[in-house]
């Protein structure tokens, strides 16, 4: 039986970089494969240590204790000139990362990791599991702004499920500067705000 998951998550360079770290150091097997649509079809050039190495928005976390480099050569459909590799896989995770808001860089529009797994595949569920585990011990909670019918801004008493910061982008984007952070039309601050305010 497979099941689905996905949690959003706010992070800056800074951030991006700690958590591939972190990654990185729980098995050093794991890389970033780029997916946006390109017309590069070498793998080589698409993998990498940290996203922070490239300017793609759009990446896959590959598990290489489970595939092969050759497996992952053969997993793309090609559109025109351009060729798209899947994201999500027994082996792999969608990762789309955070970034600022094109229109108004006052805001950190979300990013998202993102999986399905067979609940009866144990290789598979751990080191998906250990990826969520990372994101959230270093994550933190994330409190809902929103404007009452009297036009008063308020802040949720309770944190939005499945949803985390990282440290950098709580400090930047913390909503006393003029900065926030965004997913959709939501707007949210850390818990340091939530409970000034």
């Amino acid at each position: 039986m497979e099941k689905s998951r996905d949690f959003q998550l706010f992070m800056t360079q800074n951030d991006e970089q700690q958590f591939c770290e972190e990654l990185r150091g729980y098995n050093p097997n794991i890389f970033f494969l780029d997916i946006s649509p390109s017309l590069e079809a070498d793998i080589s050039k698409r993998l990498y240590t940290s996203v922070v190495n490239s300017s793609s928005s759009f990446f896959s976390i590959v598990n290489f204790d489970l595939m092969t480099m050759e497996e992952l050569k053969t997993r793309y459909k090609k559109y025109g000139e351009y060729y798209h590799f899947g994201s999500i896989a027994r082996e792999q995770m969608q990762f789309l990362r955070s970034k600022p808001d094109v229109n108004d860089s006052h805001f950190l529009r979300n990013g998202r990791i993102a999986d399905s797994y067979n609940i009866e595949d144990k290789d598979e569920k751990e080191w998906k599991n250990k990826v969520y585990d990372i994101l959230k011990r270093h994550g933190e909670k994330v409190f809902l702004l929103y404007q009452t019918s009297h036009g008063c801004c308020e802040i949720s008493i309770k944190p939005q499920k499945g949803i985390v910061a990282y440290p950098y982008a709580l400090r930047k984007y913390n909503g006393q500067n003029g900065f926030y952070m965004k997913c959709g039309d939501a707007i949210f601050v850390g818990k340091e705000i939530a409970l000034n305010n």
